[in-house]
């Protein structure tokens, strides 16, 4: 008994939608073209978020520098203040101890910064312009003679209180018992608490 040709036609004809589609379900597959698009679009789109990130980071590392750089400033006004506001009043000299050129800085205070066990110091500040550093020290020994004008410190000797300090300049006006400091272009005013008119006279 054979089959009828009808039948036979069924079996033998080929699966014409496997064959078109190539893929289980009829599913096309992913050719090479599209697989390098696809990785080309990946690779632009990381480098992309690679760039973002890395201005964040350059901007905050710039603020976090910027920050640090103003506390840097903050804290040496503080104490510079401090010390100018309790500067010594030398009965035989008839003056407050307070001696400035542009770049340097010597004081007798009350307000001392590494010797507080000391009533009494003698601060010195020194400006590098060409290393743009502020050096500092103190004595305990202020009454030495040797301190008392055109007083030239080690620097060897001397501790380094800020750097990339930006400009400074500092000038004691002793008829008014004021020092004005000029930092980073911004002038800053200080006054002697000891200072009397009389003490001029």
């Amino acid at each position: 008994m054979g089959l009828e040709p009808s039948s036979a036609w069924v079996f033998c004809r080929p699966l014409e939608g496997r064959a078109k589609w190539g893929g289980l379900g009829g599913e096309r597959g992913v050719t090479l073209l599209e697989l390098l698009v696809a990785m080309l679009i990946l690779v632009m789109v990381s480098v992309m978020l690679y760039s973002v990130l890395n201005v964040g980071i350059a901007f905050s590392r710039k603020g976090e520098a910027r920050a640090r750089q103003a506390g840097r400033e903050h804290a040496f006004l503080e104490l510079l203040h401090r010390q100018v506001h309790g500067a010594w009043y030398d009965q035989k000299q008839k003056k407050v101890l307070i001696d400035a050129t542009k770049i340097q800085l010597t004081l007798v205070t009350s307000a001392p910064l590494l010797n507080r066990d000391q009533g009494v110091v003698m601060a010195v500040y020194l400006y590098d312009p060409s290393a743009d550093t502020l050096y500092y020290t103190e004595k305990k020994d202020f009454y030495n003679a040797d301190y008392r004008e055109n007083y030239q410190p080690n620097r060897r000797e001397m501790q380094v209180l800020m750097k990339e300090v930006g400009g400074l300049a500092l000038v004691y006006q002793g008829d008014k018992g004021l020092l004005e400091v000029t930092l980073r272009g911004r002038q800053h005013a200080m006054t002697v608490r000891n200072w009397l008119p009389e003490v001029t006279r």
